[in-house]
């Protein structure tokens, strides 16, 4: 007689048997369709049982089973190992339930998958596990209490570093005494925000990626920051915080570069906080408020219609790839070119300022802009060994919503998740220590840099237009 132990079932000779009581070594056994409460379909009901005894481990049957008035079914057992093989892939990976159910499903014979749940049924089994491991999701900001096994990495080691209330908001930094040095050791920071994937009780998670390692480094996330708001206040104390935990583990944090978007209150507060760090906006994000600005004048259709056109507006994204004190005197000689009402934009915003006063005698007073030239001129970023945008940031931030795989998930699930990303970027720091190479620059990109670096190279050999005509050839909004 066939007998063996499958995920607590006790499999006999094709039948599920599940555990009813246990004395001691013995364990006494019934059918898994046994119905404990009344039915009307009584027929399903089955009486059978079974007695084993376990010595280390192994179980062994007592005497003859009493009979079951069904048949067996061949396929129950690879079914039964089937669900546990997704409650266990779900509780250790980040798959998506697609690729998990793929993987599984790739290892049971043709002739038992139509036995198997459905998509949908696979889905909800690994949402159920994945929520099992956690305590109830808070839901709001006074309810958040992070249990220990998420305050510390797989390793052991303190990854809730800081947990801190600004009146009404909250913030919480997530990090390693490891990766905090790494951050003091790194050339540049890049710092980004991301909104879709965050819990609902806050607005953004916070990331501050930086290069770890020489001539093969890699830019990592090194810092995940839970933010309840993003004003100035709470960036502010959110950089102090950082300077306080690096002075607890003996190391100041004072970083050379910092690279971000256009978000205004992170720069003051940087500025506030850093004030001898070069603060660089990324130019992708600058090529995208253009094409933004672009689309609210109602000219993208002619932008994507017009080639001539759409090359001639990609002249002001060219101007970051000139020197700060060249920036006024290109604008200046491509406003011919520019549709005015987005030449002026970027004249109060990115080159002069506001005009605030016209004078008699025709001297005119503005504002500062709000992003000076110094903010986003790249034209040093290769001197000072640092990318020009935040693309690497932004692909992580890509993968890590796939990752993710939905919107606006609990704040323990995504603490959970940080936590396992903070494990994979400890791998990729020992692929580093262990030599591995950088990955190769996907062709087309790399030759896009290499017709850049001829550009910038030939600059003087150019007038300003023809420097600028080239740049716009090689970028796009």
């Amino acid at each position: 007689m066939e007998c063996y132990l499958l995920n607590n079932k006790l499999i006999i000779n094709g039948y599920v048997m599940v555990r009813n009581k246990v004395r001691e070594n013995r364990y006494n056994w019934e059918c898994e369709k046994r119905i404990h409460r009344k039915t009307l379909e009584t027929h399903e009901n089955c009486n059978a049982r079974a007695t084993t005894d376990c010595v280390n481990g192994l179980h062994t049957l007592r005497g003859t089973p009493t009979d079951h008035n069904h048949a067996p079914e061949a396929h129950r057992a690879t079914v039964i190992d089937f669900r546990s093989d997704i409650k266990k892939r779900a509780h250790s990976t980040r798959d998506k339930p697609s690729q998990i159910l793929q993987e599984v499903v790739s290892n049971i014979p043709l002739s038992i998958q139509p036995y198997l749940p459905g998509p949908e049924a696979v889905r909800k089994i690994i949402k159920r596990r994945r929520r099992k491991s956690l305590p109830a999701e808070p839901t709001t900001l006074e309810d958040i209490n992070i249990p220990e096994s998420l305050r510390n990495t797989f390793a052991g080691e303190l990854f809730l570093l800081r947990e801190s209330q600004i009146e009404n908001d909250k913030i919480l930094i997530f990090s390693t005494k490891f990766e905090i040095e790494k951050l003091v050791r790194a050339k540049f920071w890049i710092m980004d925000g991301t909104f879709k994937t965050v819990p609902n009780i806050f607005l953004q998670m916070y990331t501050i990626h930086a290069p770890v390692g020489g001539i093969n480094s890699r830019i990592l996330p090194l810092v995940y920051v839970l933010m309840s708001s993003k004003n100035q206040k709470c960036y502010e104390h959110l950089f102090q915080d950082l300077i306080e935990i690096g002075n607890n583990y003996g190391y100041e944090l004072n970083p050379t570069c910092i690279i971000t978007d256009f978000e205004k209150a992170a720069i003051n507060a940087i500025h506030n906080i850093f004030p001898e760090c070069v603060q660089k906006g990324c130019f992708f994000h600058l090529a995208q408020n253009v094409w933004r600005k672009i689309q609210s004048c109602g000219l993208a259709t002619a932008y994507g219609t017009d080639e001539h056109f759409s090359l001639q507006l990609r002249y002001i994204p060219a101007l970051a790839f000139l020197q700060p004190n060249e920036i006024i005197t290109a604008f200046n000689e491509i406003k011919q070119y520019i549709p005015i009402e987005i030449y002026n934009w970027f004249d109060e915003t990115y080159v002069n300022g506001k005009i605030r006063r016209t004078f008699r005698n025709g001297t005119i007073s503005r504002s500062p802009p709000l992003f000076p030239p110094e903010f986003w001129s790249v034209s040093h970023n290769n001197e000072l060994d640092i990318p020009r945008t935040q693309n690497k940031v932004e692909s992580w931030h890509k993968r890590w919503k796939t990752l993710i795989g939905a919107d606006h998930i609990g704040c323990l699930h995504i603490v959970s998740e940080m936590k396992k990303e903070q494990m994979n970027t400890i791998g990729q720091i020992e692929l580093i220590l262990s030599g591995e190479p950088k990955l190769r620059q996907h062709p087309k990109y790399a030759a896009r840099k290499k017709r850049l670096n001829n550009i910038i190279n030939d600059k003087g050999n150019r007038t300003l237009i023809d420097f600028l005509k080239g740049i716009a050839y090689n970028i796009k909004l």
